[in-house]
């Protein structure tokens, strides 16, 4: 097999993983104009080289590319809420961007999902679909599966991306109806814009050493996410022994509704609210051990080779 492209724009380090395991090579999409992207889709000629795309950005791209330019079979590693927008449309999201995800995604000839939430999406299109997960980086897994369990008895964790689609507002917002000394403290980028409050701490971008630290604080990972594929921040508090409240609109949800059917709440202030306050009521240590049975499971090699065999079995499909 040639070495495939990945086709990229922003990917989580866990996919950069993923592409480095099939030897892609890496090649950043356009974020231009249409015309931008028309371009860049009809310069293309990779010859007979297998193309691997992640996310909605480069979509737009590929339509191009498979109409006008030169590739051998576009496998799309389906990894945020962009199958679910086209087939459900999710608040907040640009009509134009949509109608590009349906033109780029006549052209993708497999997918590759990393959950069976977002796989019920995939197989609306008459194409080869294959499930792997993604997984917890060796050197966070070893960090994070050293971490005792139980926190500080006040401590709550958001960790993502400041995105409507994440639920930060929700958790915020459901901070107001919280009695109590528990403080939510949210991490990631962008989380510094967050407003602080007497329970609100925005910690924004943070090293691993500082996110090190919070985890170990933490009673509860909070994720209220009004979509989420598979998100790696619920799987990395699982392994370090942190109970998870989420949403049913995450595609992990299913491990997180093993350990308490009340870890899994609706994205509503008030009802997130009240599952906080049911849980941090709870002996989160033993929720936490039980978590770490099912994190454990998620380590890098394990899953790499699973993403390597399921990547190419779809190529055996499609010649």
């Amino acid at each position: 097999m040639p070495d495939p492209i990945f086709l990229y724009n922003d990917p989580h380090p866990v996919h950069e993983k993923m592409a480095t395991r099939i030897d892609a090579e890496f090649v950043e999409c356009s974020k231009g104009s249409v015309l931008d992207r028309l371009q860049a889709g009809v310069s293309h000629d990779f010859g007979d080289r297998p193309v691997l795309i992640e996310g909605g950005v480069p979509l737009l791209e590929t339509g191009f590319l498979g109409r006008f330019g030169n590739s051998g079979p576009i496998i799309e590693l389906a990894a945020d809420g962009t199958l679910i927008d086209i087939q459900t449309p999710l608040q907040g999201r640009p009509y134009h961007e949509r109608i590009a995800h349906i033109f780029g995604e006549h052209e993708v000839d497999a997918t590759i999902t990393v959950s069976d939430y977002i796989a019920a999406y995939a197989r609306k299109y008459d194409r080869p679909v294959q499930v792997i997960h993604p997984f917890v980086e060796e050197n966070r897994f070893e960090n994070l599966s050293a971490q005792q369990p139980g926190g500080d008895g006040e401590t709550i964790l958001c960790v993502g991306k400041y995105r409507h689609k994440n639920g930060q507002d929700v958790l915020k917002d459901a901070m107001s109806h919280i009695s109590g000394s528990a403080v939510a403290h949210f991490v990631g980028p962008d989380t510094e814009n967050i407003e602080e409050g007497e329970n609100i701490e925005a910690h924004g971008y943070v090293e691993l050493d500082q996110f090190y630290g919070l985890m170990d604080r933490a009673d509860l990972m909070v994720y209220p996410a009004r979509v989420g594929a598979y998100p790696v921040a619920v799987l990395e508090a699982m392994v370090a022994a942190t109970p998870v409240l989420t949403s049913p609109y995450v595609g992990n949800a299913d491990i997180v509704r093993s350990l308490h059917p009340n870890f899994i709440t609706r994205p509503e202030p008030r009802t997130v609210a009240d599952h906080i306050e049911w849980a941090m009521e709870r002996d989160l240590s033993k929720y936490g051990r039980q978590a770490r049975e099912i994190g454990m499971g998620f380590e890098e090699e394990r899953h790499l080779s699973d993403f390597e065999n399921r990547f190419n079995k779809v190529l055996s499909e499609l010649t």
